[in-house]
């Protein structure tokens, strides 16, 4: 039998797939609620309903026309697309149209167009808390670098261990004002017990260094971390509580 060179490179360096689907797929069994936070016009939406065909999946895309274009694709009564930007908030916020619709951000680039429009903020916690959902299975995010504005809006539901996945674009050289780079979002995620399982779709510059790629990240079994130590005074308080210290 005759292995290609990529199969006896996986199997020389230990690695088991290069895939983040197959990866996820074999990771995190049977989900029953899926966030796809950044939802563009629904990619990751189809592969999710495709991996886990009975989950719910709520898809976040707060630009109009990119929205019209996510409700069209799927049409499943478990499927809930939700003109929303995720964030650390809840207001209304300018939202920076790029060059691309997947460029769109709530942080500035140089290769904007200039153009911005208003849109409504909300944040994971609140959220959650209004549609009654408990827990999240995978927690997808990728809001073009305010991917940690997103993890700041989840702090109760990161520190009761209500998150089991989180499905991450990260940067490795900023692209955007005050974005967050992958340390940044590693370190936060190892804070509330996540260990990194896997880097994906790995994109360099002309000069050689690393720019952008994906993280998938699982809660260590054992972890409960802030609840557990009191790291975080408002850990485990109810959301309306947070809401009136204004954390």
């Amino acid at each position: 039998m005759t292995l290609s060179l990529r199969t006896l490179a996986k199997k020389a360096l230990g690695i088991t797939s290069w895939n983040s689907d197959e990866h996820q797929s074999r990771l995190i069994t049977d989900p029953k609620t899926i966030f796809d936070v950044g939802a563009n016009v629904g990619q990751s939406a189809k592969t999710y309903r495709r991996l886990y065909p009975h989950a719910d999946i709520w898809s976040f895309e707060p630009f109009p026309a990119t929205y019209k274009t996510l409700c069209r694709s799927l049409n499943d009564e478990r499927f809930h697309p939700t003109a929303l930007a995720l964030s650390d908030r809840i207001s209304k916020t300018e939202l920076n149209v790029g060059a691309a619709s997947i460029t769109h951000s709530l942080l500035r680039r140089e290769t904007d167009t200039g153009e911005t429009i208003e849109v409504q903020t909300d944040t994971i916690d609140h959220f959650c808390w209004t549609h009654g959902i408990s827990t999240i299975d995978i927690l997808k995010v990728d809001v073009e670098g305010a991917e940690e504005r997103v993890f700041k809006g989840a702090r109760e539901m990161f520190s009761r261990g209500a998150i089991r996945a989180v499905f991450v674009e990260v940067y490795f050289r900023p692209v955007y004002e005050r974005m967050s780079l992958f340390e940044d979002l590693n370190a936060h995620l190892n804070r509330f017990g996540f260990g990194l399982c896997g880097l994906y779709s790995l994109n360099s510059s002309g000069d050689g260094f690393l720019s952008f790629g994906n993280a998938l990240y699982l809660r260590h079994a054992e972890s409960n971390r802030s609840e557990r130590n009191g790291h975080d005074r408002s850990a485990g308080m109810p959301y309306e509580a947070l809401a009136q210290t204004g954390t």
